[in-house]
């Protein structure tokens, strides 16, 4: 299958915010359910607008069919002292599982990571349930380097978190 990855932008809104509620009522691994992200989509609009602008942050969309199954973050903070660290997150939707698009999608954000001048250092937090997606890190060389209990609340329910990074300089 071709998938195309690119630089997310505001045009890309309104549809993004159908994929997050779809990709959000597929899976309890993400910080949100069905109803996705509590944006407009003039905000959302804004945001993407925004994410590309700067060194410090950038959002991927991978498509297939000229629609958005998966996206990729990756964000750091400018401020001198921690910009080093970079806090990347993926998604992709359930029917794509298995087919490389999160493999893509790690591989782009990592490139990416290591092209800017300041990133050192790459992060994220993932339920530790989800040992598929642990695999996917791991073969990516990111360890586990701590566990942050109870992190994630689902219906009633708590879950723990694998803090996984991957020093990249």
């Amino acid at each position: 299958m071709d998938y195309n990855v690119k630089l997310a932008t505001n045009c890309d809104a309104e549809e993004m915010l159908v994929y997050l509620k779809k990709v959000g009522s597929e899976t309890d691994n993400l910080l949100f359910g069905q109803e996705g992200v509590p944006l407009t989509v003039e905000q959302e609009e804004a945001f993407l607008e925004k994410v590309n602008k700067t060194p410090y942050s950038r959002m991927f969309v991978v498509r297939s069919d000229n629609h958005i199954i998966a996206n990729g973050y990756i964000h750091t903070n400018p401020r001198d002292r921690i910009k080093h660290k970079a806090e990347i997150a993926i998604s992709v939707l359930k029917s794509y599982w298995g087919k490389g698009v999160a493999h893509l999608l790690m591989k782009t954000l990592l490139d990416y990571a290591k092209e800017t001048s300041f990133t050192e250092t790459v992060y994220l937090e993932v339920i530790s349930e989800n040992k598929r997606a642990i695999k996917l890190y791991e073969k990516f060389g990111l360890i586990t380097y701590g566990i942050n209990e109870r992190a994630i609340k689902i219906n009633s329910c708590y879950y723990d978190w694998n803090l996984m990074r991957l020093d990249i300089k």
